[in-house]
């Protein structure tokens, strides 16, 4: 093994560790909130997920800052994993 590929390991799971503390930290300050909603309404939050290519999750939050809600621009974000 070179010291090269000793450092570029060592560097890619420093990498890792951080992204997965800031994940729990994220994380850390999400709340649980489950409603109920019309049929009609979950279904269309479901299409346009589809359309859109973004979790629900997003559009929920994105509405809610539209309509006035305190929602930091951090939270509307994709948190699925991408591989």
């Amino acid at each position: 093994m070179t010291m090269q590929f000793v450092l570029h390991s060592f560097m890619k799971l420093c990498f890792i560790i951080f992204m997965k503390q800031t994940e729990a930290r994220n994380d850390a300050d999400d709340e649980h909130l489950q409603i109920q909603v019309p049929r009609v309404t979950k279904r269309d939050l479901g299409q346009r997920a589809l359309d859109t290519r973004e979790p629900i999750r997003m559009i929920v939050l994105r509405a809610l800052h539209a309509y006035g809600v305190n929602v930091p621009p951090e939270a509307i974000s994709d948190r699925r994993k991408r591989s």
